[in-house]
């Protein structure tokens, strides 16, 4: 609850409007006003505010704190009107069964009223003078600190010029999860001026372990407002935006629409394509990544670039890839999506900055059992949907001119065809036919050893794996090598 009053606040009887019998935690917080600001001194305070705006605003950032930390119940009373050296000038009282959730609840309403709620107050001095001060403007730093981002500007890559060019900068960041995570964190300490947050989910106790902006103390909160919140203090500089939707077809368009770059950190092929879709149509660059267990994938797609995410994967719908090797809910090594989380950042800065980065026509492979990375071209499909060539129908497709990735239908018109079985370090071999070969996925000497000596089908348990190398074995010139899932 959230109230503006112009009468000396009483703080026994606000504490008893908070009691509740299953509250184990209540803490309080009171601002009071003192005797100088600024190394000038204070006689007196008046406070003003536009009562319906500051009324709805403060209502919202209760509610907030209350959605971020379950179990929270939080009143806030601020005055207004004229305020003696001492008296209360903001009231904040939460209640909580744990200590935990009540001191974050409490510090989220201080940190966010100063930053939001449209109060202003007028210093009187001692020699007559007065002037207002909007307290949600003095909340901010006027700008960054030279020294907050003094590492990052004696690059020369960067220097003043690129940092107000990232302080100007607005990235969209969809799916705050072990990719989201780590990407937004340091497009933050980079100083983009503009982050926008996309996610429906809440925290749980299985995302701990590798999604780097939450505690314990967030489980149960929205991922989206969480991330937010912590963002915000590591940069307060910077402007930070939660949406607590799914992305979809609904709203794609106008999410993409208002940021320069969109980082794609969803969980699932059918969100993939989506924004893949959307960010193609609005003709803002994308910078993707994957995980599948101690592997990760990153792509750059770059407006009217043609190797298109359909290029990767031809034929096959978001269904049948998600049912293959959907890593939501599946086991995963936390440093692999720490690795490309930054991978994608870095990436980001760089477009921003105008910095040459990696060959963005390529697929860029990391592999943190065997420490091993792969850079792979990404093969334009002539038949593209999505940027092919206009007009030009070419031959009708085969499996030797449909690129790497076979559809089942093209799998059985190949007809008897080796086959080997692609094996990450450690794995134990699945349980396969006599014409099936198993091979450590690392061991390109021996499969291009096989892949010389006619065709040559590859399998992996995701299908991402050996859709790589069957990628990289073509652009080698061995033509006749493809992939498919498990």
């Amino acid at each position: 609850m959230f109230e503006l009053t112009s009468t000396p606040l009483d703080s026994a009887a606000l504490l008893a409007r908070l009691g509740r019998p299953d509250a184990g935690a209540l803490v309080v917080f009171e601002g009071r006003v003192r005797n100088h600001h600024l190394g000038r001194p204070v006689t007196h305070l008046e406070y003003e505010a536009f009562d319906e705006l500051a009324l709805a605003e403060g209502a919202a950032i209760v509610a907030e704190a209350e959605r971020l930390h379950p179990g929270a119940h939080v009143l806030c009373v601020h005055r207004t009107g004229t305020l003696a050296i001492g008296e209360i000038a903001v009231w904040i009282g939460v209640a909580s069964a744990h200590r935990a959730a009540a001191f974050a609840a409490c510090r989220h309403v201080i940190e966010d009223l100063k930053r939001r709620l449209p109060i202003w107050k007028k210093e009187h001095h001692p020699d007559g003078a007065a002037e207002w001060v909007n307290c949600t403007t003095e909340a901010k730093p006027a700008s960054a600190t030279a020294e907050y981002y003094a590492r990052q500007t004696a690059l020369p890559e960067v220097g003043p010029e690129g940092q107000a060019r990232l302080a100007t900068a607005r990235v969209l960041v969809v799916g705050v999860g072990g990719l989201g995570c780590p990407a937004a964190l340091y497009l933050a300490g980079a100083g983009v001026g503009r982050l926008a947050l996309v996610d429906p989910g809440k925290i749980e106790l299985s995302n701990l372990h590798r999604q780097i902006l939450f505690t314990p103390a967030d489980i149960g909160a929205p991922k989206a407002l969480a991330a937010a919140a912590r963002l915000r203090l590591h940069n307060p500089a910077i402007e930070v935006l939660a949406h607590e939707t799914a992305f979809n077809a609904s709203n794609a368009r106008a999410l993409v629409a208002g940021y320069d770059i969109v980082i794609d950190g969803t969980d699932n092929f059918a969100t993939r394509f989506l924004i893949h879709d959307a960010c193609r149509a609005a003709g803002r660059p994308l910078v993707s990544a994957a995980v599948h267990r101690f592997e990760g994938e990153l792509n750059v797609f770059l407006p009217g670039q043609p190797g298109c995410l359909h290029c990767l994967w031809p034929g096959r719908p978001s269904a049948e890839l998600d049912a293959a090797g959907n890593c939501a809910g599946g086991p995963v090594f936390a440093p692999v999506v720490g690795m490309l989380g930054i991978m994608q950042a870095a990436e980001t800065l760089k477009l921003l900055l105008g910095v040459p980065g990696m060959d963005y026509r390529q697929t860029r492979l990391v592999n943190l059992l065997d420490g091993s990375t792969l850079a792979i071209e990404r093969i334009a499909q002539p038949a593209c949907p999505v940027c092919g060539q206009p007009g030009s129908s070419g031959p009708e497709l085969t499996p030797d001119s449909s690129g790497a990735i076979l559809s089942d239908e093209a799998f059985a018109a190949l007809g008897p065809v080796r086959t080997v079985a692609l094996l990450e370090t450690g794995e134990i071999p699945p349980s396969v036919s006599a014409n099936v070969e198993t091979v450590p996925a690392g061991d390109l000497a021996r499969l291009r050893e096989l892949a010389a000596t006619g065709p040559l089908v590859l399998t992996c348990r995701s299908g991402v794996r050996s859709a790589a190398l069957a990628r990289l074995l073509r652009a080698e010139g061995l033509t006749t090598v493809y992939a498919r899932a498990r």
